[in-house]
């Protein structure tokens, strides 16, 4: 069995790490890509995965992103061919799944983010089959072409797959305990289902809590080094600006708030029982079910972010989350296993 993961993201390197070890562990001969990117190399190292790099992403321009994804899918195929996988396996690569396709490689996808709908446009008409968690309905998919056979959920969110295993180390940057600690993971403004989003939202919100909680340690985990200038650049010493990629279970293990703009980093967060709001720009499937299950709160302005944040930061909530989250992620399959079992069925397929 010979299986070819492609790996673009920082969460897609804790979700697919332990899938890799589990497969290996089956006797599988596995290849891991990926493509430059700040956050993925040094993750990708600590964790112990052994990537190949291939390409880049491209910046924000449409005509950047679409050569850097040709000159990637060119210099995949002769790799990938070489390689000969029985199964291909990625979130939403749509080099991965054009490549496999042209190819002949069934392409399994394992998606929790139907709002991405170039990704999803660009990869899911051409998979195989989908896994993603069961709290999104099949409805969400039936735009890419997806048949409901196709589909398979598992019971948990994909945090869980790493939070269930013994966690990364990694550098948190210093901070002053006797103070709380909010961190603010920055939104993926790169990002084509932001297109339309206000792209000041993170400098708007960054602003609020470093205003009105200025006696707290204002972290702020940014997705690019044009990111970190320019926040350095307009905060200065008010805010932690981290310029090595962190630890982030190390640093959540540490925030008393958290305060996301994407989806993977607020779940995680609220299954590790740490007061979170989600400021996402749009409706997350996943944002919804840790609401209904009060591990999260939604906050769609500065000022409810801060009102929101003086009551989670009071002394006893933390202590009923994180009760509340141990309970919840203890409900939750290994979602690892359920993914590696089905990437084992189809390559024996093939």
């Amino acid at each position: 069995m010979r299986v070819w993961f492609d790996v673009l993201t920082p969460k897609q390197v804790l979700f697919f790490g332990p899938m890799v070890a589990e497969l290996t562990s089956l006797g599988a001969e596995v290849l891991v890509t990926s493509r430059r990117y700040r956050e993925v190399g040094p993750l990708a190292a600590r964790a112990g995965l052994n990537m190949t790099f291939v390409g880049e992403r491209g910046r924000k321009g449409k005509e950047e992103q679409l050569l850097a994804a040709t000159r990637r899918q060119e210099e995949m195929i002769p790799l990938v061919k070489r390689f000969g996988p029985n199964v291909a396996v990625s979130t939403a690569s749509a080099v991965c799944a054009r490549v496999a396709f042209g190819l002949g490689i069934k392409h399994v996808a394992v998606n929790d983010s139907p709002h991405s709908e170039v990704a999803g446009r660009l990869s899911l008409p051409l998979s195989h089959r989908l896994l993603c968690p069961w709290v999104i309905p099949y409805g969400a998919w039936a735009p890419y072409g997806l048949r409901r056979d196709q589909v398979t959920t598992y019971r948990a969110l994909d945090p869980a797959a790493w939070l269930k295993r013994p966690p990364i180390s990694g550098p948190v940057p210093g901070l002053d305990r006797s103070r709380d600690t909010i961190t603010v993971r920055f939104q993926e403004s790169d990002a084509p289902y932001l297109a339309r989003a206000d792209m000041n939202w993170s400098d708007r919100v960054l602003a609020s809590l470093a205003e009105e909680f200025s006696d707290a340690n204002i972290v702020a985990l940014c997705r690019y080094d044009y990111q970190v200038e320019e926040v350095k650049g307009r905060f200065g010493s008010r805010v932690i600006v981290p310029e090595e990629v962190v630890g982030g279970h190390d640093l959540l293990a540490v925030t008393d708030l958290f305060v996301g703009m994407g989806g993977t980093m607020s779940a995680e967060a609220a299954l590790m029982g740490v007061p979170t709001i989600s400021a996402f720009q749009g409706s997350l499937y996943t944002d919804r079910y840790l609401m209904k299950v009060g591990l999260l709160e939604k906050a769609a302005t500065p000022s409810s972010i801060v009102s929101k944040a003086r009551r989670l930061l009071e002394g006893s909530t933390k202590a009923k989350i994180a009760r509340r989250a141990r309970s919840v992620l203890d409900s939750m399959e290994d979602p690892v296993l359920r993914v590696a079992t089905q990437i084992e069925k189809t390559a024996k397929q093939a």
